[in-house]
């Protein structure tokens, strides 16, 4: 996969920069993300790694190849492979995370569900009382919280999405510690019992 890629970049100049770095494309195992800011840059990436597949005795898939901008006017470039058109879509699953055009919400709202339903499945744990408050946020934060949690170091978070996560974050707790909602017991009296 190396050898290809350094094949299909030579002489290829990108122009997506992370950190004063031209970035051109993500690489995990067999899976390969090329990045561009121009319709017409990403058809040369696309066609450099055809080609310099194909010289390897090996195919890029156009079934399993998709695009995805973040442009409003969507991509007006026919990219192929193959012969075959690649089809633009508005979001995919990439090892284990929800990529849209729209940023990162769809992807928080699909984690919380996940981290809710993980919560749900351990209420025999939440109602037993001969297990300890610190004994259930321990089972919360690595059972329920690391799915969460996981692929999280890239997302970027507006104000409304912390807001979700807080709000979720006190669901869990109050949930552990058996206050409902009517009780009317404030945030912060919440955040106290878990500390204690």
């Amino acid at each position: 996969m190396e050898r290809i890629m350094t094949d299909a970049l030579e002489d290829h100049e990108g122009t997506v920069s992370i950190g004063c770095r031209t970035i051109t494309n993500l690489r995990f195992a067999d899976d390969i993300d090329g990045l561009a800011r121009e319709e017409e840059e990403l058809a040369n990436l696309v066609e450099r790694l055809d080609k310099a597949s194909t010289g390897f005795g090996m195919e890029i898939s156009a079934e399993n190849t998709k695009l995805m901008t973040n442009s409003t006017s969507g991509i007006n470039t026919e990219i192929k492979v193959n012969g075959q058109k690649l089809e633009t879509v508005r979001s995919f699953k990439y090892l284990g995370s929800v990529i849209t055009d729209e940023g990162y919400k769809p992807e928080l709202l699909c984690r919380i569900a996940q981290a809710t339903a993980a919560l749900t499945r351990l209420k025999p744990i939440w109602i037993d009382k001969s297990i300890s408050v610190s004994s259930k946020i321990r089972l919360m934060r690595s059972l329920v919280t690391s799915i969460f949690l996981y692929a999280c170091e890239s997302r970027i978070l507006t104000a409304e999405l912390q807001r979700r996560i807080q709000a979720m974050e006190m669901r869990y707790y109050r949930k552990i510690l058996h206050i409902s909602y009517k009780d009317h017991v404030t945030n912060e009296e919440v955040r106290a019992k878990i500390q204690q």
